[in-house]
């Protein structure tokens, strides 16, 4: 096989592993830019894996990183919305090293991050979105109180700059109470957000892809469905399945074109039960956490835009493809239904013929199993803790550790003097 260029992943934790493996397979020496506790660090598939933290500054650390390591030619693939803000705003400096970064209009790219500026200029060209208001002060929460009405979902403009402070994706308030309170918490963060209201009907997302070129020309495009997310309604997606719908399809072409937009991308909306109307959610201008799915599919889309930035065929990916194939998460899943269960919302029945089609997996293959251990390991030293302190081990550790050091018994000590 031709010596091929490599493929600098930045970030994206659970979403950077299925990238990996694609271009793995596809002979791409793989070089991957995270924190240590990520899965596609321990991927057959990752020739290179350079723990350099998260949080504040972790831009300035990958940016410095490329610019002095990074081999002349390599592709710039951002699976995490850090990496985008940064190609977006050095894209000058990658290009003079001789990188190859990600195909997009920067401006729209920044546009995309920034909510309240996605729904500015879907606004202005016509196309559906919740009414929304950003909150800076009281007067923008006195009036998001008045227009939005409760149940409301809480957003950061940037959802990357919020993660550095906070846990999740943001808040729903159901009640002006909440509300403030969630306001203050984001305050005190920093973080600024925009009050949103919460589009009526099931937990049911609809997602096109799309890549489009310099010249307007779609050369991707398939859609997807989310069905279940945890925490229900306001949360990550734990169940997603393959379909086509032209509609929605045409919605987000439309979106696109409409808003000069190239490269890869991923438009979701909601079906607002009130009038059966599609309302834009977001759009990600990037990987996202389904590119498993759309390779259980048939569509590997991380080679294509790897081909594309590099000059080599592109791989088919349009309709038709596999359909009705799942993305699950087992364990979140399961915890989303006994929710949407208690709401009345779904019966044991329902569920189980959900899930009575063949299903896909974020982390887990037969082929590359090393991840899958790095993500459950943690989970089993908590469920054994918990066991442990419903048993009372934990009192009974506490309570060792205040004998005094000459009645420990010698048994139960190792050479150096700790507990073995």
């Amino acid at each position: 096989m031709t010596k091929r260029a490599p493929a600098v992943l930045l970030g994206g934790d659970q979403t950077a592993l299925p990238v990996a493996r694609s271009l793995g397979r596809a002979g791409v020496p793989v070089q991957a830019l995270g924190q240590r506790s990520e899965p596609v660090r321990r991927s057959r598939h990752c020739a290179e894996f350079v723990d350099l933290g998260a949080g504040d500054g972790v831009q300035d650390r990958w940016l410095e990183w490329l610019l002095q390591n990074a081999a002349p030619g390599s592709v710039v693939l951002p699976c995490a919305d850090e990496g985008l803000e940064l190609v977006a705003r050095n894209r000058a400096a990658l290009l003079e090293r001789g990188l190859v970064p990600i195909e997009a209009d920067d401006a729209r790219l920044l546009d995309m991050l920034d909510k309240q500026r996605t729904h500015e200029l879907a606004v202005e060209h016509g196309i559906p979105v919740p009414r929304s208001i950003v909150l800076r002060d009281r007067t923008d929460l006195e009036r998001a109180i008045e227009e939005v009405g409760f149940p409301c979902a809480l957003k950061p403009l940037h959802a990357h700059e919020f993660r550095r402070h906070l846990p999740g994706k943001g808040f729903v308030a159901e009640d002006a109470g909440a509300l403030a309170e969630y306001f203050r918490l984001t305050q005190d963060a920093g973080v600024e957000m925009l009050c949103s209201e919460m589009v009526r009907g099931p937990d049911r997302y609809h997602s096109s892809y799309h890549y489009f070129d310099e010249h307007g020309d779609e050369l991707l495009v398939y859609t997807k469905q989310k069905l279940r997310q945890y925490p229900v309604t306001f949360g990550a997606g734990v169940y997603h399945i393959m379909d086509w719908s032209e509609e929605v399809a045409e919605f987000g072409r439309r979106f696109c074109r409409k808003l000069g937009l190239r490269g890869l991308l991923n438009i979701e909306y909601k079906r607002d039960s009130r009038d059966g109307e599609l309302k834009l959610i977001e759009c990600n201008h990037r990987f996202t956490a389904s590119t498993a799915l759309h390779l259980a599919a048939g569509l590997d889309v991380p080679l294509f835009v790897y081909n594309r930035l590099t000059g080599a065929p592109l791989p088919r990916v349009r309709p038709p493809y596999r359909e009705n194939i799942g993305l699950w998460y087992p364990l979140d899943d399961f915890r989303a239904f006994r929710d949407y269960r208690r709401a009345g919302q779904m019966t044991t029945r329902a569920y189980a013929r959900s899930l009575m089609r063949p299903q896909s997996f974020s982390i887990f293959d037969r082929r590359d199993p090393a991840p899958i251990v790095v993500v459950i390991l943690p989970r089993i030293r908590s469920m054994f803790r918990r066991i442990g302190r419903r048993l009372g081990l934990g009192r009974k550790r506490e309570d060792l550790a205040q004998v005094p050091e000459a009645k420990q018994p010698e048994t139960e000590r190792t050479p150096a003097g700790t507990r073995s």
